[in-house]
């Protein structure tokens, strides 16, 4: 009888760490899909910048996204132990530093060039984060990482298009530009299985029937310069995709 009381003991205080440590990993899950976003929402702000280098709004927000993108860093470094974790954040650090000194008077399209290449490694950053605390996804979880993986993605069109305007034009970024829309449209078709209730089935589709537009004008880079219209799009896009992604919260 006491061995028997002994081993659920220890079978309830395994399960009581594993939970804490799934939660210390929804934290940390929840940090780096912030981090993908910003890192994609400041190189295209720095992009616009380039291009209304006295926009003071923008210059504002651009400063504000470099500080959640900074307090997101550390809010994984003051829950992680991994090494893999550590050694990434090192690396973020340094690229955030570079960032932070960037000239907001005065872009310059070499610092816009290197803020690019910045945008990827902070994305290949995350997805090695996320290899490092996976954990059981319930249906709701997943519905939820689909909405916030369409609005970085959503993103990473503008940042595309916006390098191709300001002229960094290379068939790399064609070739991304080409891999981004086919996972918005897989997201999407994952998403639409979802039974939404009424209100928010009209707003998938809204999301469906826009993008199914500004793809056309993506995929057609050298063709198109709407730079105003897709922009404002998208950013309808990720407001309604933050709308299905509260209601994943919600259910949670």
């Amino acid at each position: 009888m006491k061995k028997a009381l002994y081993v659920i003991v220890i079978l309830l205080l395994l399960t009581q760490s594993t939970f804490a440590l799934t939660r210390g990993d929804v934290k940390i899950i929840e940090a780096r899909e912030n981090i993908q976003y910003l890192a994609q929402k400041i190189t295209t702000d720095y992009f616009l910048l380039y291009k209304r280098p006295n926009d003071l709004i923008l210059q504002s927000k651009f400063k504000d996204n470099i500080k959640q993108l900074e307090k997101n860093i550390n809010k994984i470094a003051n829950t992680t132990q991994n090494t893999i974790t550590m050694n990434i954040l090192n690396f973020y650090r340094y690229r955030l530093e570079y960032i932070q000194q960037l000239p907001l008077e005065n872009p310059q399209k070499k610092h816009a060039r290197l803020l690019l290449d910045a945008s990827k490694y902070f994305l290949e950053g995350a997805r090695s984060i996320s290899e490092q605390h996976r954990y059981q996804f319930s249906k709701e979880e997943s519905m939820l990482i689909h909405c916030k993986e369409l609005k970085y993605l959503i993103e990473s069109t503008s940042k595309y298009y916006m390098a191709f305007q300001i002229g960094l034009k290379n068939r790399v970024h064609h070739i991304e530009m080409y891999k981004i829309i086919q996972e918005i449209n897989n997201n999407l078709q994952l998403i639409s299985k979802y039974n939404y209730p009424h209100r928010l089935r009209k707003k998938l589709t809204k999301i469906q029937n826009i993008w199914e537009y500004n793809q056309t004008f993506f995929t057609n880079l050298e063709e198109s310069s709407f730079p105003n219209l897709l922009l404002t799009s998208n950013t309808y896009i990720k407001t309604l995709l933050i709308e299905l992604a509260n209601h994943h919260k919600q259910n949670l």
